[in-house]
């Protein structure tokens, strides 16, 4: 497959600049500020409203013994020990006692309809009437319920949702919780066709997705195969890919641990290979800062540098390469914590009560298209064709866009630093100790110039804002 111009160019040393602004002429004119946030990753007052109610959602849908509910905090303690391990191997059934599938739907399904409701709340997408949403890994209905409870003018759509696990009887569960969710929120239930499919990741669908979905499905499998990492991001792009309609997009969402980020930034370059690039969280579609333990594609004796020559195949997995941080085995990966402040006082209550208090709800994500759909998000500019490193750090000044990640930390001198990632790579946000330090996930347009030198000790672009 070749890919599309727009992705051609970014491979071949492509960029993504602010669109030239109009100058002010007056000098007295007040000046627009050196930082805009134009995304956020929390979720929507919406969304909080429908997570308060899914606690007797659950238990009217899914009722619990009195003997499991005494035992439910062990229960959850002891699926998290089981689930957060790294094994390579987990029954498919897992969930087949009925403590642990109790412990699976209130624990972690709200979790992760919480971490999925802080991306879809603020995330630039739209679904067509009558789209086709592909729900692979699906388990009990989790991303039906975080866009019911996300994106309410979605509950008026006709939508048809192909629902995928391997495990029918969790699906079945989670199809009568989002069905007593709908009725306990708005009284009635979405024209949306769920249709709820046994099978495995890359089994055949009756048609093409608009939008594809596949939330911590990958963490699991995706590490039983030894072939080298690269090998295995091609092969997972291109079967998620062949469920995408020509103008369609896909989300992928993991756990925010340094395995899956490093098979977040792999599928990130594959899809850009193959022909789907980025949406979001990146502002850029260039080599990708914080890989994790992810280095290529494939094996370097096998690739080579663009010349323009699109029959190259091999040429489409080099990157432009951008500025990453000081060499290390292993670099930083992609991912976010979003507060847990704002989450139901219920599920709060039931993580304390099981020892696992969350400050933070952490995931990796990616959004990606194809075709139209691989369009300008969230004010992340169309991709031009760039120019060397000295190039984009002078147009740094013309309004770069920056993807906070890190929480913020003490400098010397009294300022304060979060790592970051935008166009030029690597970045180190510096502000005064006094300002607000921005969310992880902040989405920024940043008008001030980088400085002149890297950060010592990261290797960083320092970035004041």
């Amino acid at each position: 497959m070749i890919p599309p111009p727009e992705v051609i160019a970014a491979l071949e040393g492509g960029n993504f600049d602010m669109p030239q602004r109009t100058r002010r002429t007056n000098p007295h004119a007040p000046q627009a500020p050196a930082v805009r946030v134009l995304e956020t990753l929390a979720p929507s007052n919406e969304s909080l409203a429908v997570l308060n109610l899914l606690e007797a959602a659950i238990d009217e849908a899914s009722p619990i013994q009195a003997k499991h509910r005494a035992a439910l905090k062990g229960d959850i303690r002891s699926l998290w020990e089981d689930l957060t391990s790294e094994r390579e191997f987990r029954s498919a059934d897992y969930l087949g006692t009925p403590p642990a599938l109790s412990a699976y739907l209130r624990y972690f399904l709200p979790w992760n309809v919480y971490r999925a409701a802080s991306i879809f709340s603020n995330s630039d997408f739209c679904l067509p009437d009558k789209a086709v949403v592909v729900d692979l890994g699906s388990g009990p209905l989790t991303l039906p319920i975080a866009l019911y409870a996300a994106r309410p003018e979605l509950r008026d759509v006709p939508l048809t949702f192909y629902c995928v696990d391997r495990v029918e009887r969790v699906m079945e569960t989670g199809l009568a919780i989002f069905e007593t969710l709908c009725m306990r929120t708005e009284g009635r239930l979405p024209p949306w066709r769920i249709e709820l499919r046994k099978d495995g990741v890359g089994a055949p669908l009756p048609e093409r997705a608009h939008l594809l979905a596949a939330a911590n499905v990958f963490n699991e499998f995706f590490w039983k195969d030894k072939r080298p990492l690269g090998e295995r991001a091609l092969e997972t792009a291109r079967t998620l890919i062949s469920y995408l309609r020509e103008n369609g997009s896909l989300f992928v969402m993991e756990p925010g641990d340094p395995r899956s980020g490093a098979f977040i930034s792999a599928l990130r370059a594959a899809l850009i290979a193959e022909g789907a690039p980025p949406l979001g969280p990146c502002p850029h579609a260039l080599s990708c800062p914080m890989p994790g333990i992810f280095r290529y594609l494939l094996p370097p004796e096998e690739t080579r540098t663009v010349k323009g020559d699109p029959n190259a195949a091999p040429s489409r997995f080099v990157l432009q390469q951008v500025v990453m941080p000081k060499k290390r085995d292993k670099f930083p990966w992609c991912h976010f914590g979003v507060d847990t402040d704002k989450a139901p006082a219920w599920l709060q209550a039931l993580s304390e009560e099981a020892g696992l208090p969350k400050e933070r709800a952490v995931f990796s994500y990616l959004w990606a298209a194809r075709g139209a759909m691989a369009r300008p998000f969230a004010g992340i500019p169309d991709p031009v064709h760039g120019g060397s490193e000295k190039e984009r750090r002078a147009k740094a000044g013309k309004g770069i866009l920056v993807r906070v990640v890190s929480e913020p930390f003490g400098l010397p001198e009294g300022w304060t630093g979060q790592y970051a990632c935008s166009n030029l790579g690597y970045t180190l946000l510096r502000r005064s100790h006094s300002d607000t330090p921005f969310e992880p996930g902040d989405l920024l347009e940043v008008t001030t110039s980088p400085l002149a030198r890297n950060d010592e000790k990261s290797g960083a672009i320092v970035l004041p804002t």
